[in-house]
């Protein structure tokens, strides 16, 4: 698509329309690796107040991904009460980034220093109240889908990548933590909000499709647990500061964890402190031999569930 070369010459007006698009899904995880390059080269270190809404967003972008991939997952093995009930769930958590930006994506919620919008009294409160119910709606919806034997008989054993596999393959994100590998950059190489609230990291061990879902609903209930956290706990003070220009002939590595996995984003600046070169590595990149190895010796009615259980991006895969 070209998007890597549309960004030499940055920043400007469109780097971070760029960016949020490079997958759609994904918009705040992308975003917030882009903001860490941008201020590392530009000696700039976010607020307080900022970094917390960052993580907000950061929780909520997962949270609505996984009960989205529980619901497809449970409409594969033909499952319709889950399948039913995640779609609307998954609206309700994509209505929660709304309402911080005004969209549902987060798109605009991140800008280089800062994030794009406050959160007042009024709104979090709101915000908590939403939660709360998302998650006894979440908690009905998914519980009845591990609680059934005909979805346990197709989830177990289907699509196994084992651990040592995994890690020779460099699986990252649900689908290593899935196959018992405890990786998580939140964890490995904490940054932001993280430095000061970590949570201990989701994993099973057995690697199949039964893995890769589990692994979802520990991660919605942790990171419901996260936003409710940090939306009660929220810093006093701005979340915008003035902008400096980025340092010539250097380089910066961001790397973030997003909701399929670890985001790289690799800026080097030229003399006139532009982008010379910018590169993108999606967790896709590393997870789509995954799903291949998964598939092996598997029946072809097994495809649509593997591939669920994965959900991987064309779109970030697509630079």
């Amino acid at each position: 698509r070209g998007v890597e070369r549309a960004l030499c010459g940055g920043p400007s007006v469109r780097t971070l329309h760029y960016i949020e698009t490079l997958a759609g899904d994904t918009s705040i995880g992308h975003a917030t690796a882009y903001c860490r390059a941008a201020e590392a080269l530009a000696d700039m270190r976010p607020l307080a107040r900022s970094e917390a809404i960052r993580a907000i967003a950061a929780e909520l972008e997962p949270i609505a991904n996984h009960v989205g991939d529980l619901g497809a997952m449970a409409g594969d093995v033909g499952f319709l009460p889950t399948m039913s009930y995640c779609g609307r769930i998954r609206g309700d958590a994509l209505n929660l980034t709304a309402m911080i930006c005004g969209n549902r994506f987060g798109r605009g919620v991140l800008r280089v220093g800062g994030v794009g919008y406050d959160l007042d009294d009024a709104t979090t409160a709101e915000m908590l109240r939403r939660l709360d119910a998302l998650e006894r709606d979440a908690t009905s919806a998914i519980e009845l889908l591990f609680g059934a034997p005909s979805v346990l008989a197709r989830f177990e054993g289907t699509g196994a990548v084992p651990e040592e596999l995994a890690r020779r393959i460099g699986l990252v994100g649900p689908a290593a933590r899935a196959s018992g590998i405890p990786r998580d950059v939140r964890n490995e190489f904490p940054y932001g909000f993280y430095q000061f609230t970590q949570a201990p990291v989701c994993t099973w061990p057995t690697g199949d499709c039964f893995a890769r879902a589990y692994v979802r609903w520990l991660e919605i209930k942790q990171s419901l647990a996260l936003v409710g956290e940090y939306l009660r706990s929220l810093p006093a003070g701005p979340t915008t500061q003035p902008l400096k220009p980025l340092r010539a002939d250097s380089i910066a590595v961001s790397l973030t964890e997003g909701w399929r996995g670890e985001i790289c984003h690799v800026a080097l600046t030229g003399a006139d402190g532009r982008f010379a070169a910018y590169k993108v590595v999606d967790p896709s990149f590393h997870n789509w031999f995954g799903l291949a190895l998964a598939l092996r010796e598997q029946q072809i009615s097994d495809f649509p569930l593997c591939n669920k259980s994965f959900n991987l991006s064309y779109c970030g895969h697509d630079l």
